[in-house]
């Protein structure tokens, strides 16, 4: 009995062990994703070039894979303007797989495994004014740049961090005309005192 009890102490002092770790590595990575979103601000804004943010599964050399988040700053088809951004080919292709289509890419960001960062990919911030869109897909709205209605309608609003764990929602909060960001976690006293619908939906 006492042997048992033994190791039922220390299979749960390592779930627990195991727990904090996990909740660790989630802070972090939001937290980076979260920097990662500023300063591709900052870059489409510094370099007239749109920058966004994608979120891939990336095979490794031993076999598993993982999940990584960097921003790519991308190329335009031509040096005087921004309309001809991104070049073309380039509106659904990540970097990893069109190197050509980018000038400077960020750190890669491992986003672990009982966490799902998805919502965040495909968020661009337009060349120039840093404004902020979220389309379905990796275009950064080309072609689409004075189009005020079409850059509304695709506006990120709240970007939802989800976890496997019993870690509740944390959002990226970024507003829809700066581009400007701030992360809420959805326990945290802030979120209690002014309710975000994003974490309870």
């Amino acid at each position: 009995m006492t042997v048992a009890i033994i190791g039922f102490m220390a299979s749960m002092a390592v779930l627990s062990m195991q727990g904090s770790v996990d909740r660790q590595r989630e802070n972090e990575a939001t937290r980076e994703l979260w920097a990662s979103a500023l300063r591709a601000r900052q870059r489409a804004i510094s370099t007239n070039q749109p920058v966004r943010i994608v979120v891939e599964n990336i095979d490794q050399q031993d076999g598993t894979t993982r999940t990584i988040a960097r921003w790519e700053q991308l190329t335009c088809g031509n040096t005087w303007d921004n309309a001809s951004c991104p070049t073309m080919g380039c509106e659904n292709a990540t970097c990893r797989t069109r190197p050509d289509c980018c000038s400077e890419l960020g750190q890669d960001i491992n986003v672990p495994r009982t966490m799902n960062a998805t919502a965040i990919h495909g968020l661009c911030f337009m060349p120039g004014n840093g404004r902020p869109v979220l389309p379905n897909d990796l275009s950064c709205m080309r072609d689409s740049l004075d189009d005020a209605v079409a850059l509304d309608a695709v506006a990120p609003g709240n970007i939802r961090f989800n976890f496997t764990g019993d870690r509740v929602r944390s959002l990226i909060m970024v507003e829809p005309r700066t581009g400007l960001s701030s992360v809420l976690d959805c326990d945290s006293q802030a979120a209690i005192d002014r309710p975000v619908a994003e974490c309870t939906n």
